[in-house]
């Protein structure tokens, strides 16, 4: 599996003017929720951390390549935007988010946990004001690829990953969340490709090369362009220095609890992406850590197909998009949802009969296949029938429509499917 990354170091002029080729830095842009502007070279906190490049971007945050030198050691700054940051430190009703605590509460929990090198490490935290407002900066691990990345790589645009590659970051993700859920009483909420990350082989040697063979930059604006904020070309680091890597080398980490939540309080009902979302979260069910199992069960499947296990639509005006979504997991599962759980839920009543016949559903045309012909049909070459049967029976446990019904992070560790993993 090649692991080696490219960047477009240009932008024309124009795409200057009329916007900026990343995040919007303008100091009026209509799509700047107050990102700050650093520079390579950019020293902060105190001059104790030096900017040296720039990793990449989000709708909340930015993320730069830091070398620490207090503790003479390369790490990486989150950078929120003065919205973002605002956000955490709202109260009450007004807080959606509680990233710096719960990040807190990960690095100090439990470091002896099987789960706790699968989490990002927080090092430090620290605010400092920029020209948008104030910004709260987040000191990590430096971390590269994520699994979207390395799906992308082969060059015929098929998105399946190897049976070995699936288990190995499949168990990974797991033993993070059993730390996340057993140790810290967290829900992820936000398990999605980009959200999953690899540990680079070795950090000062993968970023002593880089800097050598691919400089950091900045966007070329032409010198008939005067602009006010330089911006700055985001460069992922590659896992290693080897053109190809072994699975049995990947190190997962799931990242980004910018959207998670307390297990014993929820910022808001609405979670989750929605190709993802499990079927509680639609019904107005009480939903928790099994939430993100169900969430981990479309993933898996995806990784393994190539493709969305759940494809949804509204049709028209006879059911909406929620309905669709809710009938192919019947489809995909062979089951329908019971009536006792229904009556449980808020929202039922929009989807179902009191009998627990659809409301407006009928039929598809073209209906969700049954989980097992979809993964004995587009699933990767490398597995055979025991396989594609292994993989189904570790699925189910998964995606149960009930969430009491759905295996803990810590027991799917023990299923027989992830035993070589």
């Amino acid at each position: 599996m090649s692991v080696k990354s490219s960047s477009s170091h240009s932008s024309s002029a124009s795409s200057l003017i009329h916007g900026f080729p990343e995040e919007d830095l303008r100091q009026e842009g209509k799509d700047n929720p107050g990102y700050f502007p650093a520079r390579l070279g950019q020293s902060l906190q105190g001059g104790r951390f030096c900017i040296i490049r720039k990793l990449g971007w989000g709708q909340y945050s930015s993320v730069w390549l830091a070398k620490d030198k207090k503790e003479n050691q390369l790490l990486a700054l989150k950078i929120l935007t003065c919205e973002s940051t605002q956000a955490l430190q709202a109260s009450g009703a007004d807080q959606r988010s509680d990233e710096l605590r719960m990040l807190q509460k990960i690095a100090t929990a439990q470091p002896i946990h099987r789960g706790f090198k699968h989490n990002l490490k927080l090092h430090d935290s620290f605010e400092f004001r920029g020209p948008h407002g104030p910004h709260l900066c987040l000191v990590t691990d430096v971390l590269g690829h994520s699994v979207d990345y390395v799906r992308k790589l082969n060059d015929n645009g098929d998105l399946r990953l190897s049976m070995a590659l699936t288990k190995r970051i499949t168990k990974q993700v797991l033993y993070g969340l059993e730390y996340l859920h057993d140790v810290c009483g967290i829900v992820h909420t936000d398990i999605k490709h980009d959200n999953i990350l690899f540990r680079l082989s070795d950090v000062d040697e993968v970023v002593a090369h880089e800097l050598v063979a691919k400089p950091s930059v900045a966007y070329d604006a032409g010198s008939e362009v005067i602009v006010p904020v330089v911006p700055v070309v985001s460069q992922p680091l590659p896992l290693s220095l080897e053109n190809t890597i072994s699975p049995t080398q990947l190190e997962a980490v799931l990242a980004d609890v910018g959207h998670s939540h307390w297990h014993d309080h929820h910022f808001q009902e609405l979670i989750q992406p929605g190709a993802l979302r499990s079927p509680e979260v639609i019904l107005g069910y009480p939903w928790g850590t099994s939430a993100d199992i169900w969430n981990l069960g479309c993933l898996v499947t995806e990784l393994l197909i190539g493709f969305w296990l759940f494809e949804y639509s509204p049709n028209g005006d006879k059911w909406n998009a929620e309905e669709d979504h809710l009938a192919r997991m019947t489809e995909a599962l062979g089951t329908k949802f019971d009536a006792s759980f229904l009556s449980k839920c808020k929202h039922s009543t929009n989807f179902f009969n009191s009998d627990g016949s659809w409301k407006h559903f009928t039929s598809h045309e073209e209906p969700t296949w049954l989980l097992e012909d979809l993964l004995a049909n587009f699933s990767s070459v490398d597995l055979g029938k025991e396989s594609v049967e292994a993989a189904g029976q570790f699925l189910r446990r998964c995606l149960r429509l009930i969430p009491e019904e759905r295996a803990q992070a810590r027991d799917l560790l023990e299923d027989p499917w992830l035993s070589d993993a």
